[in-house]
């Protein structure tokens, strides 16, 4: 697999399709793991961590802390 097509699915397997942003449950380490393994093997590395709809509702609670007046 060449590295566009590595960063490609990694950027699909690890970005929040509403805002863009990094999903929160994944640190730097499991990215760069996923794709070196992705360059490396030319397969991926299950890495499955809380689920979609957790992460929208910790996503949401985020941007209401904010979206509040006194947020810094």
């Amino acid at each position: 697999m060449t590295k566009a097509e590595a960063l490609k699915k990694t950027r699909e397997r690890f970005t929040n399709l509403l805002g863009g942003g990094i999903l929160p449950r994944y640190s730097v380490t499991d990215i760069i793991v996923y794709y070196e393994t992705l360059i490396a093997k030319n397969k991926t590395v299950i890495i499955n961590r809380g689920s979609g709809i957790e992460d929208n509702f910790i996503e949401e609670e985020i941007k209401e802390y904010e979206d509040e007046d006194d947020y810094c």
